[in-house]
């Protein structure tokens, strides 16, 4: 039984963090609107959340970063997966190279935020089910 809890619980983190992580890319390319020559970046949300999904075995998942003065702390990031961030492709470029198109940007922004909290509301009726079971 706790595998099966395990599971529902373990699956819902994984397209949290994702969608976490997302939500910083989308931020990333609103907050960067107007720099000259930044280009849009986003992620393809299903084929990273398979790529997890099939790695989930996998438990010392770790993004290696580069120490370049001895003061720096050594970082312990477990269950993290390097996402594959991809340009987006528009038709709109600005004249000084920006192709962040801020109509998209926003409706991304706030798709993966209504999915992210639908999940969080998902899990909180899971456990609130669970609990329930258990007290009879």
């Amino acid at each position: 039984m706790f595998n099966k809890i395990n599971q529902v619980f373990n699956f819902s983190q994984q397209a949290l963090n994702l969608y976490a992580q997302r939500q910083e890319i989308l931020a990333s390319n609103i907050a960067n609107a107007d720099t000259p020559g930044y280009k849009s970046r986003d992620i393809n949300f299903q084929k990273e959340l398979i790529k997890i999904l099939q790695n989930r075995d996998t438990q010392n998942r770790k993004i290696f970063l580069n120490k370049t003065s001895p003061n720096h702390l050594n970082a312990k990031y477990n269950n993290l997966i390097s996402l594959q961030i991809k340009p987006v492709i528009s038709n709109e470029i600005k004249p000084d190279g920006n192709t962040v198109n801020m109509d998209r940007e926003r409706i991304e922004f706030v798709n993966n935020s209504l999915k992210y909290q639908s999940s969080l509301a998902f899990i909180k009726n899971e456990i609130k089910n669970i609990t329930r079971v258990l007290q009879g």
